[in-house]
């Protein structure tokens, strides 16, 4: 019995605690909903006008070269060319009528409780600021002088036992064009480090061998959806033949880094052309990285020397990992040829010459080319410095006429007086100096890299000249 009289009390104790909680859950509830009755209560009494003055909080002026590169564009002109962005207008650009009724609509609505120029100019740089700032300072960020590293071969003592590698009638540079080539290293883009030692290591060969150019990874993105794009495209920029510098250069410039890694379809590729010639050739390969397209290059490059002692596949590995050199080496021995690691330019065109004394002959040939590096293009690099910043300057310019137009044009429609349009013209004045104040100071920077590097090759080939120089006295030899 008296566990009867327990249970039921027990009962009754939960009844009474379920009602509780079924009480506070319904208290709860209603509390929660008053707070977002509250909350929307407070969004609907937000204006218009705070709300997009919350927004211009948001917008940026760029101090240095980099933030200014990252400004975006504005909400209206986002959609605006390069052509648009970078065409002055010296009678004054006027808001383009395709944005101006959006633009006023914008304004209206900040003006009608807004009288701050801070803030106005604020609203101008949100809605019309230039939409190119990425391109046109990104350009000249991104620049570095491409003078072609000098290929100084270091001399050696002639002996019974010396064994030098024969140039190779056939000469075939195969050039890596995967995306992992648009990293930097050492400052530059390894994809124009690369253009460099090619161009270079062409230039030598292209005295005794026929040249020819191919490239792989040029094709398509880095994106899964593109790997079978990539993969199969291999293609002869330069067919083989007798080496022209104008034109070679010009297969190199045109050659552009975006995906995948198909080493060993481009040896395969290689070995499919010639397939037919009984000829010596000698693959030269300039590459990062592995193969990255499912393939067999060590297989390739065995098949591609079989049986054929007067083939080889050399292979130049530019700052590559551990791994990647583990089978780049692989490669280069099955093909019968030398793999050669470098990190910097210097090393790679320093690695890849043919070991000989120079003649006097040659030794005039380096003086010109000195005089000639100091001349045409270090005028070409300045001159392309001069044009980059010509551009990203014309933006800065089409941004300040279009912001004073948009003050005029609120003061036509009374959304602001005159008084405040002047202080509006002031600040769009002053960001217009601020930002050409860092497109000089980066035009300065990179002219001077120019100098600097031409100076360094010049200094580079005097000590070389004066050292071979003595070398040839010292022989006896009459080099002049």
């Amino acid at each position: 019995m008296k566990h009867y009289i327990v249970l039921a009390a027990l009962a009754v104790l939960l009844v009474g605690c379920t009602k509780n909680e079924e009480m506070e859950t319904k208290e709860a509830l209603v509390d929660e909903t008053q707070i977002e009755e509250q909350i929307e209560e407070q969004i609907e009494e937000q204006s218009e006008a705070s709300i997009i003055v919350q927004e211009l909080s948001k917008v940026k002026v760029a101090k240095t070269a980099e933030e200014l590169a990252e400004i975006p564009p504005g909400i209206l002109t986002q959609d605006f060319s390069i052509e648009s962005e970078s065409a002055l207008h010296w009678g004054g650009a006027e808001v383009p009528e395709r944005i101006k009724e959006q633009f006023l609509e914008e304004m209206e609505v900040l003006t009608s409780e807004v009288s701050d120029p801070d803030i106005i100019f604020s609203s101008f740089l949100h809605y019309l600021g230039n939409s190119q700032y990425e391109y046109a300072i990104g350009r000249l960020l991104d620049y570095y002088p491409e003078f072609d590293e000098p290929l100084l071969p270091e001399p050696y003592e002639e002996t019974e036992d010396t064994e030098q590698e024969a140039v190779p009638s056939k000469a075939i540079i195969l050039l890596d064009a995967s995306s992992s080539m648009l990293l930097k290293a050492n400052g530059r883009l390894k994809m124009d480090t690369a253009k460099s030692a090619v161009r270079s290591f062409a230039a030598t060969m292209g005295n005794e061998s026929a040249i020819s150019l191919y490239v792989y990874g040029h094709a398509g993105t880095q994106a899964r959806s593109d790997k079978q794009l990539s993969c199969g495209t291999i293609d002869e920029v330069y067919p083989l033949g007798e080496y022209d510098q104008s034109k070679f250069n010009d297969a190199v410039a045109a050659v552009l880094a975006k995906g995948w890694t198909p080493l060993a379809g481009a040896i395969k590729q290689v070995r499919e052309d010639h397939q037919s010639t009984l000829d010596d050739i000698t693959v030269y390969i300039v590459s990062d990285g592995a193969e990255t397209c499912d393939g067999d290059p060590v297989a390739e490059a065995l098949a591609f020397a079989d049986g054929n002692p007067e083939r080889h596949v050399n292979i130049i590995g530019f700052q590559v990992d551990q791994q990647a050199e583990s089978q780049l080496k692989a490669v280069a021995e099955a093909g019968n040829g030398t793999y050669i690691g470098a990190n910097t330019l210097d090393e790679m065109t320093s690695q890849i010459t043919e070991i000989w004394l120079p003649s006097g002959l040659d030794i005039l040939g380096l003086r010109y080319s000195s005089l000639n590096i100091g001349m045409w293009p270090k005028l070409g690099a300045h001159e392309k410095v001069s044009g980059y910043a010509s551009v990203a300057d014309n933006t800065v310019k089409v941004e300040y006429q279009r912001l004073r137009s948009a003050a005029k044009l609120l003061v036509k429609k009374e959304m602001i007086d005159e008084n405040v349009k002047e202080e509006l013209f002031t600040r769009i004045e002053q960001h217009k100096e601020q930002y050409w104040a860092i497109i000089d100071d980066l035009k300065n920077e990179k002219s001077q890299i120019v100098d600097d590097e031409v100076d360094r090759i010049e200094q580079k080939i005097a000590d070389y000249i004066d050292r071979m120089e003595k070398l040839h006295k010292e022989k006896g030899n009459v080099i002049w």
